[in-house]
C-alpha cells in the first residue's frame, strides 16, 4: 500500500509531460494539495478504482495517453476518462470532482470530446462553464479551486474531525481508517446515508480490533500463541486485562499476579464489550451464520436506535486504538515484553479455576437444543459459557453459581474448551 500525507488533500493528475511532473506538484502541496500523477488513463482508472475514497479531485490533461502502449497522445482520451469517472463515481455513490488542466485553449478541450456530445451534454456544459484551466495562467486558480470544493466534501470534514483517529488507524490498517470515516459520515451526515446499516459494521469493528492486536503482537506485547494464523480475541482481551487465558495451552498471563496489567479497566471495559455484543461470544473476527442471526435479533429487541450503538461503539473503538497506538510507541523493547508472559503451571491453573469453589454468574439464554449459556461476570472469565450440568429448573435472568472445567478441542489439543458445571441459584 502506498503512503501519502494525510494532512494534504489527495488530487489525481493524468499528465505525461515530463516539463510539469517536476514543478507542479512542488506548488500544489504549497496550497496544501498532493497532485498523484499517472502518465495514462489506464493506470489512473486502476488507481481511482482501487482507492476511490483517497481522492477529492481528479485533474485531466485534455490530451494524454488513454492506454499505457499508446504510441502518441490521445485525442479521444478525454472523452474516454470523464465517461470511465462518470460510471466509477456512479458505482461509488460519491462524485469526485474533476478539472481540465491543459496547456491549449477552450477549443483544444471542447475538440477532445465533440464526438460525444450528445452522451455528454452535461459535462459539456460545466466545460463551458469553465471547467478547464490553463496551464501557462491559471495553475494556481486551480488549486483554490480544488481546496474550496474539497473543503466543503462531508468525508474530508470528518477527516478534521477526527484527524487523530484517522491518522492513527490509517497507520494501524488503511481499510480501518476508511471503516471508521463511513461510520462517522453517517453519524454527522444521515440524509447522505439512508441506506446505512449499523449491524453489517459490527464485524468491522471487531476487525479493528484484530489489528490493533495484532500490531500489539509485533512487539510481543501480545504473544505469538493468541495471534498465530487467526487471532483469538476473547484471549488477546483477557491476557490484555491481566487475566489468565484459560482456553489455550500453555495458559498465560500477563505479570506476576492479579494486579499487573496492560490496558487499564475502561479499555477492558470496551473491549469486551464490543466482543460480546448480543453475546455473540466468537473468538474470531467473523461470525457464524448463527452469531449473525443472534446479533440481528439482539438489535432488534433489545436496541432502539442501532445506528446510536453502532456510532458509540466506533468511538469507543477510536479511543482504545488510540490508547494501545500510544502504549506501543512507549512499549518497544521486545524481550522486555517477551518477560512480562507468564506461563501458569497446574498448580497455579488449579487455584485460578477453582479458588473459593464456585463462581457467580447471570443466565442470558435458555436453549433445549443447545443447552444453557452463563453471562459469566467474574474476573477470570469475561465471556459465555455453556452449561454443561445443572441443579434444578434455571430460566433466564437467574443469578447462580458454578464451577469451570476444561475440555479439550478434538480437532486442536492445544486449545480448550470452557464449560459451566453444578449451577445452581444463588441463595
Amino acid at each position: 500500500m502506498e503512503a501519502y500525507d494525510l494532512d494534504l488533500i489527495q488530487v489525481l493528475w493524468v499528465e505525461d509531460d515530463p516539463k510539469v511532473i517536476q514543478s507542479y506538484p512542488i506548488e500544489a502541496e504549497s496550497k496544501g494539495l498532493q497532485l498523484e500523477q499517472f502518465s495514462c488513463w489506464d493506470d489512473a482508472k486502476v488507481a481511482l478504482e482501487d482507492d476511490y475514497d483517497r481522492w477529492s479531485a481528479i485533474i485531466l490533461d485534455a490530451k494524454c495517453k488513454h492506454h499505457r502502449d499508446s504510441a502518441d497522445n490521445a485525442v479521444k482520451f478525454l472523452g474516454a476518462a470523464l465517461k470511465d469517472i462518470a460510471v466509477i463515481s456512479k458505482e461509488k455513490r460519491r462524485v469526485i470532482p474533476w478539472y481540465v488542466l491543459t496547456g491549449g485553449a477552450e477549443s483544444e478541450v471542447s475538440d477532445a470530446i465533440m464526438e460525444d456530445r450528445e452522451e455528454w451534454d452535461s459535462d459539456w456544459t460545466v466545460i463551458k462553464n469553465r471547467n478547464f484551466y490553463t496551464k501557462s495562467e491559471d495553475r494556481m486558480d486551480l488549486y483554490d479551486r480544488i481546496l474550496e470544493h474539497a473543503k466543503k466534501s462531508p468525508r474530508l470534514q470528518v477527516k478534521d474531525m477526527y484527524r487523530d483517529s484517522y491518522k492513527a488507524l490509517y497507520v494501524l490498517n488503511k481499510e480501518a481508517s476508511e471503516i471508521i470515516i463511513d461510520i462517522f459520515e453517517a453519524m454527522h451526515y444521515p440524509s447522505d446515508h439512508p441506506d446505512f446499516n449499523p449491524v453489517l459494521y459490527y464485524n468491522q469493528l471487531r476487525q479493528i480490533l484484530e489489528w490493533n492486536f495484532r500490531n500489539a503482537n509485533k512487539y510481543a506485547i501480545i504473544p505469538d500463541v493468541l495471534v498465530n494464523n487467526i487471532v483469538n480475541l476473547n484471549q488477546c482481551c483477557c491476557y490484555l486485562s491481566g487475566k489468565p487465558t484459560l482456553a489455550i495451552k500453555p495458559h498465560l498471563r500477563y505479570g506476576e499476579d492479579d494486579r499487573d496489567r496492560i490496558v487499564p479497566p475502561y479499555i477492558e471495559n470496551i473491549l469486551f464489550l464490543i466482543l460480546n455484543l448480543g453475546n455473540t461470544n466468537s473468538h474470531t473476527t467473523a461470525l457464524d451464520e448463527k452469531g449473525k442471526e443472534k446479533l440481528e435479533s439482539f438489535f432488534a429487541s433489545n436496541v432502539s436506535n442501532s445506528r446510536y450503538l453502532i456510532f458509540s461503539l466506533a468511538l469507543q473503538v477510536c479511543e482504545v486504538t488510540l490508547w494501545l497506538c500510544n502504549y506501543i510507541e512507549k512499549h518497544q523493547n521486545i524481550e522486555e515484553n517477551k518477560g512480562k508472559c507468564k506461563i501458569l503451571d497446574d498448580t497455579e491453573q488449579e487455584k485460578q479455576t477453582e479458588e473459593d469453589g464456585y463462581y457467580e454468574g447471570r443466565i442470558i439464554e435458555v436453549e433445549n437444543q443447545h443447552g444453557s449459556f452463563l453471562n459469566v461476570e467474574c474476573d477470570l472469565f469475561q465471556f459465555s459459557l455453556q452449561i454443561k450440568s445443572r441443579k434444578g429448573k434455571l430460566k433466564k435472568e437467574d443469578e447462580v453459581l458454578f464451577k469451570v472445567v476444561q475440555e479439550p478441542n478434538k480437532k486442536d489439543p492445544s486449545k480448550q474448551f470452557l464449560f459451566a458445571v453444578d449451577v445452581h441459584l444463588k441463595e
